[in-house]
Order: C-alpha cells, then sequence, then structure tokens
C-alpha cells in the first residue's frame, strides 16, 4: 500500500519536464502541493504502522509496548537518513546502517532492512521511469541483473562467513569498509568536481529546485 500510494504521487506529479500522467506545469502550484502531499501520507502511514504495532502487542503477544521514545526513535532516523541522503545524493542506506547498529539493532536486521530500503526506493523510481517512457531499457536491465547476481552471492558468501565463525559482526565491518570507502571516494571526486569548476570560472552556488 505504501509503494502504490507514493508511486501513485510521483506519475501524477510528473517531473521538472512536465512528463507525467496529469497535464501539470513543471513546479507550479499543482507541481509542489503533490510534491509537499508526501508529508502527511508519510505521517499517516508511520501512525498506522505504530498503532498496528501496539495492537498486536496487546492482543496477547509476547513483544513488549514500544513507550513514547522508541516509537519516535526510528521515525526520526529514517527522516534524518532520507533527508540527508537527498540533499547529498547518497543512498539512505548507508546512513540508517550505523544509526541501527548505534540504538541495539542485530546486524542481521540492520542488513536487511537496508536491503529492503533500497528496494523500495529503486523499485518505484524504475517503476515511474518506466512509465514516463525511459531510455536504455535495456542498459538498465542488464545492470539489475548483474546488481541481483552480486548481492546474492554477498549475501551467501557473509552468511557462510557467520557460519563457519560465529561472529555476526562481520556485518559491521563490512558495513564500515563500505562506508570509510564511500566516503573516500565522495570526498575526492567532489573535490575535482569543485577544482574544475573553480578553474573554469563555472558558477559554484546553489541553483534553483527547477
Amino acid at each position: 500500500m505504501v509503494w502504490f500510494s507514493f508511486s501513485a504521487i510521483y506519475l501524477l506529479r510528473g517531473n521538472r519536464y512536465g512528463q507525467g500522467i496529469l497535464p501539470m506545469k513543471p513546479c507550479g502550484v499543482g507541481y509542489w502541493t503533490l510534491s509537499l502531499f508526501q508529508i502527511p501520507l508519510a505521517i499517516a502511514f508511520t501512525a498506522w504502522i505504530l498503532g498496528s504495532k501496539e495492537a498486536i502487542a496487546c492482543q496477547g503477544s509476547n513483544e513488549k509496548v514500544l513507550n513514547n521514545i522508541n516509537k519516535l526513535i526510528f521515525p526520526l532516523m529514517a527522516l534524518l537518513a532520507g533527508g540527508l541522503g537527498g540533499l547529498f545524493g547518497i543512498g539512505g542506506g548507508m546512513l540508517i546502517s550505523p544509526l541501527l547498529l548505534q540504538v541495539g539493532v542485530a546486524p542481521e536486521v540492520t542488513a536487511a532492512t537496508c536491503s529492503f530500503m533500497v528496494f523500495f526506493s529503486s523499485t518505484m523510481s524504475a517503476f515511474q521511469y518506466l512509465l514516463l517512457g525511459m531510455e536504455h531499457t535495456e542498459a538498465a536491465l542488464i545492470f539489475s541483473i548483474i546488481c541481483f547476481i552480486a548481492s546474492l552471492v554477498g549475501l551467501l558468501v557473509v552468511q557462510k562467513a557467520i557460519k563457519e565463525f560465529g561472529r555476526a559482526s562481520l556485518i559491521v565491518f563490512s558495513v564500515g569498509i563500505v562506508m570509510a570507502l564511500s566516503t573516500l571516494l565522495m570526498t575526492s571526486f567532489g573535490a575535482l568536481d569543485v577544482w574544475e569548476d573553480y578553474s573554469s570560472g563555472s558558477y559554484m552556488g546553489f541553483k534553483l529546485p527547477c
């Protein structure tokens, strides 16, 4: 339901070039109204999910009912990761992994949660681009298959290593290595881009959203 709801908003709104289901002016009033509608929709789904969890726990389940602080910490972490990911153009999964590990979530659960987040957002974006006439679909399909196979191989290797050594901390070290490499590469390429813009005299300030 969450996937279909946000996909419907993206398809109705379209992109900044006016490619969408509804005839809408790019970056006009309707465009930003639909964009801002995602905020109350996300709040409504979050409240509904938290309410469902509490109802299940109250029906005789052994799970402990979350207190008010624990109810808010995970949505706030997701909001922080999504905001920073959108601001800096990086995946939210890379940001929320250390946050989940910091609050005591098991490494296996953290890895599964981040994988689901990536699958959720990527399939929604791919579905939108396909319906709006995405080009180079063959190359995208090839890369998708390669990524799926690589993810499956990595999952099998990590599972085998955990069974052999009996330490789930291997996932934590893997996340740390990926974050360190990502930080190094992003900083290096970002510095090169800044230097090229500075050398060529290009505008280096903020641009309009549209």
